[in-house]
């Protein structure tokens, strides 16, 4: 399998935004984005100075992408956030996923980045990122306050 694995560029945008509303149709998110609520997310996620992005090309084709930031930190211990990480529904379960992460950790070990960090919200994803080295953080504990209720 012939793949390509860059940087992501603006032009590139559109057809990310075509790869996360596919990726979010499905189990367990189902989740209806509109076009231009993918462009909106693409287009905020990568909008900082901080901002990484890459993408996996197939026959010049966009088939994965990985949005996300450098969070900097005290010591020199910084770590890439990960945002959004999509694999376009007909390559899942080939190993480019897994392939987009050894990418982005040789790239982000170069530039002297500590660790990758993400949260997730699918025991499908969770077992992804197990299956590739991730393990369950005990540094924190996600919460969130809804405003709809107050």
């Amino acid at each position: 399998m012939d793949l390509n694995f860059r940087k992501i560029k603006s032009d590139d945008y559109s057809v990310c935004a075509e790869i996360l509303m596919a990726a979010y149709k499905g189990v367990p998110w189902n989740n209806t984005w509109t076009k231009k609520e993918a462009l909106l997310r693409i287009e905020a996620t990568m909008s900082g100075f901080n901002a990484r992005g890459y993408v996996v090309e197939k026959n010049d084709e966009i088939i994965a992408m990985c949005l996300g930031r450098i969070d900097y930190y005290y010591s020199e211990w910084n770590q890439f956030c990960i945002d959004e990480f999509n694999v376009a529904s007909t390559h899942q379960g080939s190993g480019i996923g897994k392939n987009l992460l050894k990418f982005i950790s040789n790239v982000l070990k170069n530039d002297k980045i500590n660790r990758i960090f993400l949260i997730t919200g699918g025991e499908q994803a969770a077992k992804f990122y197990k299956n590739s080295g991730f393990v369950k953080s005990n540094d924190g504990i996600m919460m969130e306050y809804d405003l709809q209720n107050d």
